[in-house]
């Protein structure tokens, strides 16, 4: 049976140029469909990478309660006073690293325009809580200077970010002293102020946007969690890095889908009929090559299989070039967006292997359905009926 079949299945691919635009459609839809597919998905595969690159478990941060994102939570000077108090008292080993935020307009290199970046206010607390944290030229801010640093993804793709170089902001001049890495995470899309100078050049106020908070030990870590769930006036809450940051590329994900699978069922759906349509036509056009096949002793069986072989591998076809035009165009692209809020992130984009393959598994199930019914009706047909055929 597997011998007819593949004589068969190289048969109907010898007549695809006679049908060479059904057959074009059909593999370009099936390639759009895995394009979209993986281009879509890999947006929340690079944020997840990005997101989750520099993630130190050891480390917890302190928002108020209610507030999910940093950018949206609020601790005056008291509470944060508070919060570093019980930090200390739990573990005197503990770092605390009070840390505030602002946007600036910066311009981008590609394309010319202004967006904003995050300009972070910090502690020298911030250097020491952060091991992974760098700084690969110049050096780091000092305290009580109008002094900048850049992240190493920011400098790569905004104008005027080099060490040297002077900004104005909030009506008074700012040098960048050093440039940092952090293993490529999202920090690196910032700029690093001392925090008093920051909220006091931009107006801010004493309130801080989160506490980081680093312990000596696990144990330490739990009985500051318990003591801030144990006060009823504080109003604030502390997790983990890696929990608040994998909580970000989860709602990323799930905005993803909301708009991506929609699209893809529609776009598959389409891709069905599309091959159904194909399928249909090769099969009505070859009426005669199926009668003469059955007649000399070639089997139900394999004249069906290799009407679905063929959908399959057409649908294959596509899912391929779909995956490799994507492949070749975002893989390692250097990339922009402000997805995650007002502020800019720089990324680089990464196409998972795991994506690759999905979208060419639903490929063959397109393949699968679109040819399914059209192999019956090839498998069924009479052998005098398709003889007769003109």
């Amino acid at each position: 049976m597997i011998r007819q079949t593949w004589t068969l299945l190289r048969l109907n691919l010898l007549t695809l140029p006679q049908r060479w635009a059904s057959v074009a459609i059909d593999v370009f839809g099936v390639a759009c469909i895995a394009a979209v597919f993986i281009g879509l998905f890999s947006i929340a595969a690079s944020f997840h990478s990005l997101l989750m690159a520099s993630v130190d478990d050891g480390v917890l941060m302190v928002l108020k309660t209610g507030q999910d994102s940093e950018d949206q939570s609020d601790l005056s000077a008291d509470t944060a006073a508070s919060v570093a108090g019980i930090a200390t008292t739990v573990d005197p080993a503990a770092i605390v690293s009070p840390e505030s935020a602002r946007s600036i307009s910066v311009q981008r290199i590609s394309q010319g325009d202004y967006v904003d970046l995050s300009v972070r206010g910090v502690t020298p607390a911030a250097l020491r809580i952060r091991k992974a944290l760098k700084v690969t030229a110049g050096r780091a801010i000092a305290p009580g200077r109008y002094e900048l640093m850049v992240g190493r993804s920011s400098q790569r793709q905004f104008a005027g970010l080099n060490v040297g170089n002077h900004l104005r902001l909030a009506d008074t001049d700012w040098i960048i002293v050093g440039v940092f890495e952090e293993g490529g995470g999202a920090i690196e899309s910032e700029l690093w102020a001392d925090l008093p100078i920051l909220q006091s050049a931009f107006r801010l106020g004493p309130d801080v946007h989160s506490v980081r908070v680093k312990f000596s030990s696990d144990a330490a870590a739990t009985r500051f969690q318990a003591a801030l769930k144990a006060d009823g006036i504080l109003g604030v809450y502390a997790l983990s890095e890696s929990q608040y940051y994998q909580r970000m590329a989860r709602d990323l994900l799930g905005t993803v889908r909301f708009f991506a699978l929609p699209l893809l069922i529609i776009m598959g759906i389409g891709a069905i009929f599309g091959a159904l349509n194909t399928m249909y036509g090769a099969v009505a056009a070859r009426v005669r090559e199926i009668g003469t096949a059955r007649a000399i002793g070639f089997a139900a069986l394999p004249v069906s299989a290799a009407v679905v072989g063929e959908s399959v591998l057409l649908a294959l076809t596509g899912s391929v070039c779909g995956a490799a035009i994507i492949y070749l165009t975002l893989n390692d692209l250097q990339a922009n967006t402000n997805f995650l809020g007002n502020s800019q992130f720089a990324f680089q984009f990464v196409v998972p292997v795991r994506l690759i393959l999905e979208a060419v598994c639903g490929a063959l199930a397109i393949g699968l359905l679109g040819g399914l019914l059209p192999a019956i009706r090839a498998g069924r047909m009479r052998v005098s009926q398709a003889l007769s055929e003109q």
